[in-house]
C-alpha cells in the first residue's frame, strides 16, 4: 500500500503547526527563557513527525495526546542542545521533564483500562498522579539544594535532614527505580539515557519512575 502523498504530509503539518507553536510557547514561558522560538518550533516539528509515524490508536490514548509529549519530548532535546541556557532553566527543565514522565504514564494507564471511570476513581486517579507530582517536586528541590548554598545554618541542617530521609528511602528502592531516581534527579540525566543504560525501554523506565515516586510518597507520609 502506498504512504502518504506529499499533499498528505503538508495538510498534515498545516494541521497541527498550531498546535507545535502553542507548545513551544507554553515551554517558553515554564521555563521562563527568551529566544530560541524558531529553532524549539523546528524541534518540535520532528516531534510530531516522530509521534505520526509512531502513533497506535489500539493504545486508546488520543492522538494529540500523543504528539504533545513527543513534540514536548523533541523541544526539550533542542533546550539541552543550547549551551547557553541558564542554570535556573536547566533545573526547571529537568523538573518539567520529571513532570511530563509521571502525567505522560498515568494518562496511558488510563487509556488501558476500559470504560469511563467512575467520579471516585477519577478522583483518585487524580489524586495519585498530584502524589507523584509532590513526590517528584521535593526530589528535584533536593537536587538543586546540593548545588546551592544554604542562607543560614538553620537552613543548612534542615536540607541535610530532608536529604537523609530522602536518601534512606531511595536507598531502600530496587536496584533499577533506584538508579533512574539517582540519574536524573541528582546527575541530571535524561531518562532516555539513564533508560538505555539500564537496558530498558522509555515505556518501562516510566513506570519504573511512577512506581518509585508512589513508593517514596507513601514513605515520607508515615515518617511525618
Amino acid at each position: 500500500m502506498a504512504g502518504p502523498s506529499r499533499k498528505d504530509d503538508e495538510n498534515f503539518v498545516r494541521e497541527y503547526r498550531p498546535l507545535v507553536e502553542r507548545i513551544v510557547s507554553q515551554t517558553v514561558r515554564q521555563l521562563d527563557i527568551d529566544g530560541f522560538r524558531e529553532d524549539l518550533v523546528a524541534y518540535g516539528m520532528s516531534g510530531l513527525l516522530e509521534a505520526r509515524s509512531r502513533f497506535d490508536a489500539s493504545r486508546g490514548v488520543q492522538f494529540n495526546t500523543f504528539a504533545y509529549y513527543r513534540i514536548r519530548g523533541a523541544v526539550f532535546d533542542g533546550l539541552r542542545d543550547f549551551a547557553r541556557l541558564p542554570r535556573r532553566a536547566h533545573a526547571k527543565l529537568k523538573a518539567a521533564e520529571a513532570a511530563d514522565q509521571i502525567t505522560e504514564s498515568d494518562a496511558e494507564a488510563r487509556a488501558q483500562v476500559p470504560g469511563e471511570p467512575t467520579p471516585a476513581q477519577a478522583a483518585q486517579a487524580l489524586a495519585d498522579t498530584l502524589n507523584k507530582l509532590s513526590a517528584s517536586y521535593v526530589i528535584n528541590a533536593l537536587g538543586q539544594d546540593e548545588e546551592a548554598a544554604p542562607d543560614s545554618a538553620e537552613e543548612g541542617l534542615l536540607r541535610r535532614e530532608r536529604r537523609q530521609s530522602v536518601r534512606a528511602v531511595l536507598d531502600a528502592l530496587p536496584d533499577r527505580e533506584r538508579a533512574l531516581i539517582d540519574g536524573h534527579y541528582f546527575q541530571g540525566r535524561q531518562f532516555d539515557t539513564v533508560a538505555a543504560e539500564l537496558g530498558i525501554s522509555k515505556s518501562w523506565a516510566s513506570r519504573l519512575h511512577s512506581k518509585a515516586l508512589h513508593r517514596l510518597r507513601e514513605a515520607l507520609e508515615s515518617s511525618e
